[in-house]
């Protein structure tokens, strides 16, 4: 969920409606809100266009920072 929390908080701050951001994606109201809480994923040109509009990196807003594990990778 700290994902969808992220991305509430960045639209909030900008004071962007979900309205605007589903026309900016080209999706229904209806099913932003769904993908903003978590209920529908996204598609890989929507996290683009959505980084684009805050000026971000997908990852700043899509990655679950929290999920991330340090020593990924690392041979046993």
């Amino acid at each position: 969920m700290a994902v969808e929390k992220e991305l509430i908080a960045i639209r909030s701050e900008e004071k962007i409606s979900r309205k605007e951001m589903a026309e900016l994606i080209g999706v229904t109201p209806e099913t932003y809100r769904k993908k903003e809480l978590g209920e529908t994923d996204w598609w890989g040109a929507e996290m683009f266009i959505v980084a684009s509009k805050f000026n971000k990196k997908i990852d700043d807003i899509f990655l679950d920072k929290k999920s991330t594990k340090s020593g990924y990778g690392k041979a046993s």
